[in-house]
C-alpha cells in the first residue's frame, strides 16, 4: 500500500470528526439502525466472513438474507445463487455494475421450488417491500486487496446491503486542503476510473450504487462515472423525515431553559445546531427505505452528450417530488388533489423526474393501470424525454398525426404517450371540445409549463381528456 503521508492530527481529526459520527449516527439514528463493524489495520479476512482479502462480499450475510427472503430455498440452492451473483464475465467495471443491478431489482432462478415443484423459480435478492428482510451492515475499513494481493485499500465505510457492497463512503479531514476533490480522487482509484491500470479493485464496485465524499460539514454523492466534484451532489433534504427531526437527534441534550424565578417553563429554547451536509445525506439516502427506493426507482443508465454511458441517481428534489406526486395521485380525493405543479431550475433534470415518476408509479398496483401522456412544445424536449424514458426500458407511443394523437388518447390502454402541443388544433375545438377519454385514469405531464401559451393548451387538453391530474 502506498505510504500514507498524511499528518497524524489530521488522520485522527478525520476518524473523530468525520468517520465516527457518520458510523453513530447509522448505529443510532431511530429510523436508520445498521449494524456497524469497527475494524483495524490487523484484521483477518474471517472477521468480514471471507476466506482472503480479493473478496468482497459478505457471504454469510448474504445466505443468511436469501434464506429469509425465499425461506424455500436449500441450502445447496443459495451456495449455486451466490456462486451465480459472484459470477462476471470480464472486468468492464460499466457492464458489470449494471448486470449487477438487474440482479438487485429482478433476482435470478434456480431449477425448481423442490417444496412445491415450481419451474425455475425466481429467487429475490433484495426484499423491496419488506425492508426489514434485508441486512444492513456498515463495515469500518474494510480492507481488500489487488489479485496479486500486492496493493491492499482500506475504504473509510462500506455499507453492505444483503452482504453486497452497494455504497462507499470516503471520509476526509475539514482540515484537508481540499477534502472533498481529494476524497473523490481517491474513490476512483480504488476503482480504477483514473486512467491507470491495476491500481483498485473494480470487483469491489460491481454492486455499487453510490459514492460519498464527506468532511462532515460538507458531504456530496456520486457514481462510479462521476469523476470530478463538479458532478457530485449534495442531499440536503432527509424527506420524508424532517430537518426538525435530524435538528434533535443533532441536539440531545438541548431543552428549554427554565426561568425558575417565575417558574416558567415556556422560554425560548437553547440555540440548535442545524443538521450539518453529512448528517443530512446519511438519513436521506441511508435510511434502509429510502435506500431501496434510490435503487428501485431512482437509478439509470443514459448517455452523456459524447455519447458516453454514464450511470445516474437521482437528487434529492427529484426523490422528494416523485414521492409527492405518487402520494397525491393515491390519496386525492378529487382532480385538484390529484395534481400540482413541480418547479425545477434549468438543468435540474425534469426528463428524468418524469421517468422516476413513472417508474415509483408502476410499483403500486392502483396507478400501474394509468395512461401517461408527455406533452412537450419543442422537439428538443421531446426527444430528451423519450431518449430517457428509452434508457430504462419504457417503449413509448409517438404518433406523429393529429389523428393517431387522438386515437391514442381515447384508446382505454395503459400506455406512455409523447406528443408535441401543435398537434392539438385550434381549429378544432371552435365548436365544442370533443370528449375523447372519460377514464380517472388519466396523468399528464406537461413539460415547461410556464410558457405563454401553455395554459391555454392544457385547459383544453383537460377538457379533451375531461381530467387533469398531473
Amino acid at each position: 500500500m502506498p505510504k500514507d503521508n498524511t499528518p497524524p492530527q489530521v488522520r485522527m481529526d478525520e476518524r473523530n470528526h468525520v468517520e465516527e459520527p457518520f458510523l453513530h449516527q447509522l448505529e443510532t439514528m431511530p429510523g436508520l439502525h445498521w449494524q456497524v463493524l469497527r475494524l483495524d489495520n490487523y484484521q483477518t479476512p474471517a472477521e468480514t466472513q471471507r476466506t482472503e482479502f480479493t473478496q468482497v462480499m459478505m457471504k454469510d450475510d448474504l445466505a443468511t438474507s436469501l434464506k429469509k427472503i425465499n425461506p424455500w430455498l436449500e441450502d445447496d440452492q443459495v451456495q449455486e445463487v451466490i456462486e451465480r451473483i459472484n459470477r462476471f464475465e470480464g472486468d468492464n467495471l460499466l457492464q458489470n455494475n449494471e448486470l449487477a443491478l438487474q440482479l438487485l431489482l429482478k433476482g435470478t432462478a434456480v431449477a425448481e421450488n423442490r417444496k412445491t415443484g415450481e419451474k425455475s423459480p425466481n429467487v429475490v435478492i433484495v426484499d423491496f417491500e419488506r425492508p426489514e428482510n434485508n441486512s444492513y451492515v456498515a463495515v469500518c475499513q474494510f480492507k481488500f486487496a489487488f489479485r496479486e494481493l500486492t496493493i491492499t485499500f482500506y475504504p473509510d465505510i462500506i455499507c453492505f446491503l444483503n452482504g453486497l457492497p452497494v455504497v462507499l463512503i470516503e471520509c476526509k479531514s475539514p482540515k484537508a486542503k481540499e477534502p472533498i476533490p481529494e476524497a473523490i480522487d481517491q474513490m476512483m482509484r480504488y476503482c480504477e476510473k483514473r486512467d491507470y491500470q491495476r491500481e483498485g479493485n473494480k470487483s469491489l464496485f460491481y454492486f455499487n450504487q453510490f459514492i460519498v465524499a464527506t468532511s462532515r460539514q460538507k458531504a456530496k454523492f456520486g457514481t462510479i462515472t462521476t469523476t470530478i466534484e463538479k458532478h457530485f451532489y449534495r442531499w440536503t433534504d432527509p424527506y420524508p423525515a424532517t430537518i426538525d427531526e435530524l435538528i434533535n437527534y443533532c441536539n440531545p441534550q438541548r431543552h428549554l431553559f427554565v426561568d425558575e424565578q417565575n417558574n416558567d417553563e415556556d422560554v425560548e429554547p437553547a440555540q440548535r445546531t442545524s443538521p450539518n451536509d453529512q448528517q443530512r445525506l446519511v438519513h436521506g439516502m441511508l435510511k434502509p427505505e429510502n435506500l431501496l427506493s434510490i435503487i428501485r426507482s431512482f437509478s439509470v443508465f443514459s448517455a452523456d452528450s459524447k455519447g458516453n454511458t454514464i450511470r445516474i441517481v437521482g437528487r434529492y428534489q427529484q426523490f422528494r417530488a416523485v414521492k409527492k406526486i405518487v402520494h397525491q395521485l393515491l390519496n386525492g380525493t378529487n382532480k385538484k388533489e390529484r395534481g400540482g405543479i413541480i418547479w425545477h431550475t434549468q438543468g435540474s433534470g425534469k426528463s428524468l423526474t418524469m421517468v422516476f415518476l413513472i417508474r415509483e408509479m408502476w410499483l403500486h398496483p392502483k396507478l400501474q393501470s394509468y395512461k401517461i401522456i408527455l406533452l412537450t412544445d419543442r422537439t428538443q424536449l421531446d426527444d430528451q424525454i423519450k431518449a430517457t424514458a428509452s434508457c430504462v426500458g419504457f417503449t413509448i407511443n409517438d404518433p406523429n398525426s393529429i389523428t393517431k394523437v387522438n386515437a391514442a388518447l381515447r384508446a382505454t390502454t395503459s400506455e406512455i404517450v409523447s406528443c408535441m402541443i401543435h398537434k392539438f388544433q385550434e381549429r378544432e375545438l371552435m365548436d365544442a371540445f370533443p370528449e375523447l377519454n372519460t377514464s380517472e385514469n388519466v396523468l399528464i405531464l406537461t413539460d415547461e409549463a410556464h410558457r405563454s401559451q401553455y395554459h391555454y393548451w392544457v385547459l383544453t387538453l383537460t377538457e379533451l381528456c375531461q381530467t387533469l391530474q398531473g
